[in-house]
């Protein structure tokens, strides 16, 4: 499953039904935000990323080694880890509500009971943002950061290094400016 929160933990988007061996980054390019991210993202808007994922317009991943290393870069990637941490929370959070999602121990024996399974999932994500919305109070949990290499394509699939790049550079200034003011970093 691949969550896509906002910044008070509700869930904005999903994908269920890829098997757990699937990596993160992977399951994100089977979400319609990554095939068709014209639809969903107004210029200037996207998601944060642990540093598997691919770089683009709107997925602006961590950067990794050996340009992780560079002090510049080090700092954008604890700013960006500490925005990442919600989603973190909200998975957390989901799992404590809904105790079943930790560890389905369900056999699959037809598309049925596959199909059970991922309403089930569904439903209880549904679930998690109505008690979101109404000012449920659950103690938030949870905390990881992932590793992985970026990829730069646009909305056709087309390298553009130097705009994505000027981008995830200029974000990375304003980010830095704005937590050097308010005395985080």
């Amino acid at each position: 499953m691949q969550v896509i929160c906002d910044v008070d933990k509700r869930i904005i988007m999903m994908h269920v039904g890829c098997p757990g061996s699937c990596a993160d980054s992977t399951v994100f390019k089977w979400m319609a935000q990554y095939k068709k991210p014209h639809k969903y993202f107004s210029p200037g808007e996207y998601l944060l990323a642990d540093s598997a994922y691919g770089l683009s317009m709107t997925c602006i991943p961590a950067y990794k080694a050996p340009a992780a290393n560079h002090p510049d870069n080090a700092s954008f990637n604890y700013c960006l880890a500490r925005s990442r941490v919600h989603n973190e929370h909200c998975i957390g959070v989901l799992k404590s509500r809904w105790g079943s999602l930790r560890e389905m121990r369900q056999q699959i024996r037809n598309v049925e009971e596959y199909d059970h399974l991922l309403e089930w999932v569904v439903s209880c994500c549904i679930l998690h943002n109505m008690l979101a919305y109404l000012g449920d109070a659950w103690e938030e949990m949870f905390l990881d950061d992932e590793d992985g290499e970026p990829q730069v394509t646009d909305e056709n699939n087309i390298i553009n290094v130097p705009t994505v790049n000027h981008f995830r550079d200029t974000l990375k200034r304003t980010t830095l400016e704005t937590n050097r003011q308010c005395g985080v970093i």
